[in-house]
């Protein structure tokens, strides 16, 4: 039930609010109404709408028609029950009205909810009702800061002014000055980022410097160490071959021989004065047989690569059959060729298997099963690494047992030939007995390219035809061939990628594939032709 009335009014700009608790409200322009809306209003009664309570409601009882009172809207029926939040309007005077009974919260918006309100707030409510009437409090703040302003005088009002405008310009001066001393700061920061950036470049490229010194640095250990770290990787893998051949009469097979020894009536051979034996394929006397030595080195499975000259044509190389050719008609055959290991005591048999014209032979070992200690020397197929100026290795045996018996004591050699120096495979076969057989390990650079050759500084002698060439990246790039004995530090080799087509023809696998590139072209000669390394013994 309602037990009293809040009305809020608006007319135009203003605003305030009624609290009644009386069973007729009256409302009109007249003095006696609960709720005046003024005398300025024109209306030919004084009482515009009268609200009763019956029944715990208030209900219009009585309106001038005339106004065009609206309720929520439509137009205003008599014996109409106000509601929370109902809304009188009252166009003809530009008044509004909304109703909220005591009993229920004032609604913001038009709900079916009803809230109640709290009864201290009831209460309060009924009591300001029974008050008189008075401003609220927008009036009594607006009065009251109008009788402040009257009681201060000018001076404080200029002093508070000057204190206001002081403090604003400090304010001011304060901010100005930290957003100037921010921007330095930021300024000043982005230069040392950008000092940071330049030393980090700097930094980088010291360390891309110091990347290279060390990258050179080490190039350089790698190359002085080059010919030992091969040695020991690969030095086994680099045999000693010795062969015989012998000289044939064409048409019958029958070898040449010595003419028999003739005796004096003393019974002693007879003295020819340094003239040159006859050979004869009759009679009984010795037959022409002679000694050669060289290098070859062995490329997995057995396969070994050497020279042409030195493992088909062995007598091409020597200057005193070549002599001796042209006085008999014989045709010259290799008998046998042998190759000894270094660490190994037992010689292997080679058997040659392709040769070319570029003077590369490959053979291949006689053997059930080959000693787990034998090394596979790798071959280079990439056509960038034989450049001029690169480091190379030439490992082998110059000179060939000439050299081995000058590096053991002289007794021992004195001693060694006299027992085992019937032919070169004998004394061979007991130096690898006591394991003297060792290659040699040079180094140099390459000094030029000429088509179809290696032209070397590394040091090197007449017996090391065969001998492979190692590259900067210890990889076989060539077989030596040939040594220009006429200028020191000129040496040949054939380049690795015309060896590989024969090892594949010789049945040779290997798991990386050859890769065949042109070799970089020099149509110059050296002033002779080069003189193959191949030792001969007579």
């Amino acid at each position: 039930m309602a037990g009293g009335l809040v009305v809020h009014i608006s007319n135009g700009q203003e605003r305030h609010t009624e609290v009644l608790s009386q069973e007729r409200v009256l409302i009109g322009p007249g003095e006696g109404c609960h709720i005046r809306l003024g005398s300025d209003l024109l209306s030919d009664s004084n009482v515009m709408l009268e609200l009763s309570r019956q029944n715990g409601h208030f209900r219009v009882q009585e309106f001038d028609p005339e106004i065009g009172i609206t309720l929520n809207g439509r137009p205003l029926a008599r014996h109409a029950q106000i509601d929370d939040g109902d809304e009188l309007r009252f166009p003809a005077f530009d008044v509004r009205m909304q109703f909220f009974p005591v009993g229920n919260l004032p609604a913001v918006t038009n709900s079916s909810r009803r809230a109640s309100v709290a009864p201290f707030i009831e209460q309060a409510a009924i009591e300001a009702a029974a008050t008189a009437r008075r401003d609220d409090a927008k009036v009594f703040l607006r009065e009251f800061t109008r009788e402040l302003l009257r009681e201060i005088k000018w001076s404080t009002k200029i002093g508070l002014f000057l204190c206001i405008a002081i403090l604003a310009g400090g304010t001011f001066y304060l901010g100005n000055s930290l957003y100037q001393e921010m921007r330095r700061s930021r300024e000043l920061i982005n230069k040392q980022n950008e000092q940071l950036a330049a030393q980090q470049r700097q930094l980088e490229q010291v360390g891309a410097q110091f990347g290279d010194v060390t990258r050179s640095n080490q190039e350089i250990i790698n190359s002085l160490s080059l010919a030992p770290r091969l040695r020991s990787q690969y030095g086994n893998g680099v045999c000693l071959i010795a062969g015989s051949y012998m000289l044939f009469e064409p048409g019958t097979g029958r070898p040449f021989r010595y003419p028999e020894t003739q005796k004096t009536e003393e019974g002693e051979a007879a003295q020819t004065a340094g003239e040159q034996p006859l050979l004869t394929a009759e009679g009984n006397g010795p037959p022409f047989i002679r000694d050669f030595v060289g290098t070859c080195f062995h490329v997995g499975g057995g396969y070994v690569v050497t020279n042409r000259h030195l493992a088909v044509e062995p007598w091409t190389a020597d200057e005193g059959v070549a002599a001796l050719s042209q006085s008999v008609r014989g045709q010259f055959r290799v008998t046998r060729i042998v190759a000894f290991f270094p660490g190994i005591r037992q010689p292997f048999v080679v058997r040659v298997r392709q040769a070319s014209r570029e003077d590369v032979a490959v053979g291949t070992l006689e053997a059930k099963e080959l000693p787990a200690q034998l090394p596979a020397l790798p071959l280079d197929t990439d056509p960038d690494t034989a450049m001029i100026g690169g480091t190379v290795v030439m490992m082998g045996y110059p000179s060939g047992e000439d050299r081995l018996m000058a590096t053991i004591p002289e007794a021992e050699s004195r001693s060694l030939r006299e027992r085992c120096g019937a032919s070169a495979e004998t004394l061979l076969a007991c130096l690898s007995d006591r394991n003297y057989i060792k290659p040699l390990t040079t180094q140099g650079h390459i000094s030029d390219l000429q088509g179809r050759s290696i032209v070397y500084d590394a040091r090197n002698a007449v017996g090391g035809s065969g001998s492979p060439l190692f590259g900067p990246k210890g990889r076989v790039i060539g077989v030596n061939f040939a040594t220009f004995t006429e200028m020191e530090g000129q040496n040949y080799a054939v380049p690795i990628k015309y060896v590989i087509p024969l090892l594949e023809r010789a049945g040779w696998q290997t798991a990386e594939p050859s890769e065949e590139s042109s070799a970089n072209a020099n149509t110059s000669q050296p002033p002779a032709p080069p003189r193959p390394n191949t030792n001969q013994s007579r």
